[in-house]
């Protein structure tokens, strides 16, 4: 008895996100691994549920390893702002991996990475089923992008993008997430773009964040702002309403959802913002004797 009922067809634009897990094949030919694989896949498929409706999209489909998920953008000149919500989203997906596994203690670690693509003109396929439940899909060369460049590695947090997304998040960069043109050579171009040359020469990944260096002073203020904001003294920002939304949708999950979010906030707490508390003392210390000095040398202008 066929199960579906309708196929409707629209056209749209918006962000597309390919997650995709680092080297999974080698975890399932491992016999050691592969339980561990077989447990943390369902938690990574729960946990980009909770992360991509935080973020304001669409979950598309689970892809075994990965998943596909959709930001909306009726106009086009949101598409910064869009892309802003999609590496945020990414950046906080990939860094609850990284600190607790999903709970998990696998004997090599889990390492997720993103394809994030803007699609200008996306097939939409909308799968009305006999029950009457809506299924959607997506179909675009962006679409097909995304899932190519997943698989390219790149800086924390793991993300490769093209030019226009690149360049239309600068305006709205929340939390430091750095796009650096990515040149792609003769092999990676027939190794995951099977040949085909279109936006080779457009690809930026995430990098380590580079520039000038701070001074001291600067350093201590931004050290003492990621303490306030690690506290909660802080005025809540677009970033904040999203974890918060993540958090609510975590904590209202299965028990290992709330370990998970407890694990993330004791390393918060005992890692990050304990190391921060240690160091801000002694980059003052160091800031007031590098002033004194300044004002014992001679005015060599004189």
């Amino acid at each position: 008895m066929p199960t579906i009922k309708t196929f409707k067809f629209d056209r749209s634009r918006g962000v597309v996100w390919v997650c995709d897990l680092s080297d999974s094949s080698k975890y399932l030919n491992d016999d050691k691994s592969a339980s561990t694989l077989e447990e943390f896949l369902p938690r990574l498929h729960w946990t980009a549920v909770m992360v991509v409706e935080s973020a304001g999209g669409r979950f598309i489909k689970w892809t075994g390893d990965g998943f596909l998920a959709w930001f909306e953008t009726s106009l086009h000149r949101d598409r910064g702002k869009a892309a802003a919500a999609v590496f945020n989203a990414a950046w906080h997906l990939t860094f609850l991996v990284n600190v607790t596994q999903l709970g998990l203690s696998p004997g090599r670690k889990f390492h997720i990475r993103h394809g994030i693509t803007y699609e200008h003109d996306a097939l939409l396929v909308k799968i009305i089923h006999t029950d009457e439940h809506e299924s959607l899909d997506l179909i675009g060369r962006a679409v097909v992008l995304a899932f190519r460049i997943s698989g390219i590695k790149a800086s924390f947090p793991n993300i490769v993008t093209h030019r226009e997304l690149a360049e239309a998040y600068a305006p709205y960069r929340q939390i430091g997430t750095t796009f650096q043109k990515r040149s792609i050579s003769k092999e990676e171009e027939l190794k995951f773009f099977k040949g085909h040359g279109w936006q080779t020469n457009q690809i930026f990944a995430s990098v380590a964040r580079r520039g000038k260096p701070k001074n001291i002073a600067t350093v201590i203020k931004l050290a003492k702002e990621a303490i306030a904001k690690t506290e909660g003294t802080c005025t809540l920002t677009d970033e904040d309403s999203f974890s918060m939304q993540f958090l609510r949708n975590m904590m209202s999950g299965p028990k290992w959802c709330r370990d998970v979010i407890s694990k993330e906030i004791q390393f918060l707490r005992d890692d990050f913002l304990g190391s921060l508390k240690k160091v801000v003392p002694i980059l003052e210390n160091l800031n007031h004797q590098e002033t004194v000095s300044q004002m014992r040398q001679p005015n060599r202008a004189l």
